[in-house]
């Protein structure tokens, strides 16, 4: 398989790939529960030509979320990309200081609906700090940054 997608919880399967979720309650020929932060055990390094990992970055604890991005930044082939996403918190922040969202609509942005004890976020990014955390730490070329009523998609791609 030379494409993952990562879940935490609940996301969108993707049929042309390997879905990780470590929370899935049934396995598949395409989703399989696993833990997310580390992929040594399925994929090997340099084998990936895409890695999706949306909305799972923001429900990573802090101390974790710098060698699960370094795992799978490894995974990764040479003109790979991988993608990440979450919710970016200077949208948010933004919106709450214009007053066009209430203190509630931001807390559940940010923390998340916490209905499940891992479904509470434990980090929050903006765009632009992934992307320029994406290039100094990993020396990534950044491809594709989009902001869509909150949510942010960085795609970046390794080069030699």
């Amino acid at each position: 398989m030379d494409k993952v997608n990562l879940i935490y919880g609940i996301g969108d399967v993707m049929h042309t790939h390997l879905n990780i979720n470590p929370f899935a309650e049934d396995e598949s020929d395409v989703i399989i529960r696993a833990d997310i932060t580390n992929l040594d055990k399925y994929v090997d390094d340099s084998e990936l030509k895409e890695l999706v990992a949306l909305d799972v970055i923001d429900y990573l604890p802090m101390e974790k979320t710098e060698s699960a991005i370094s795992n799978w930044i490894k995974k990764i082939r040479i003109g790979g990309s991988v993608v990440l996403g979450g919710v970016d918190l200077f949208e948010v922040s933004k919106s709450l200081c214009q007053y066009r969202i209430d203190i509630t609509e931001a807390n559940m942005l940010i923390h998340g609906e916490q209905k499940k004890p891992y479904m509470t976020r434990r980090a929050n990014f903006t765009a632009i700090g992934l992307s320029e955390y994406l290039q100094e730490r990993f020396n990534l070329q950044i491809i594709k940054k989009r902001i869509n009523n909150y949510k942010m998609i960085v795609e970046a791609r390794r080069h030699q």
